[in-house]
């Protein structure tokens, strides 16, 4: 597989699990969450809230 074609499917596989993950907490963003350590970007209203999720995830694979 081509590293951009990696990148895609990781992308994908991204926004499909915050979706889910989002899912499961009847769409509430991970700011709503007990102990959430902080926004990872600026929420405004044209975000729904699993971008919000995509986001946290992505800063948190950063921090590992």
């Amino acid at each position: 597989m081509l590293p951009e074609q990696n990148e895609t499917a990781l992308e994908r596989a991204l926004e499909k699990a915050a979706k889910i993950i989002c899912t499961l907490q009847w769409g509430r963003c991970p700011v709503q969450e007990q102990n959430f350590p902080g926004c990872p970007s600026v929420c405004h209203e044209d975000i729904v809230p699993w971008q919000c999720w995509v986001a946290y995830l992505r800063s948190t694979a950063v921090a590992a």
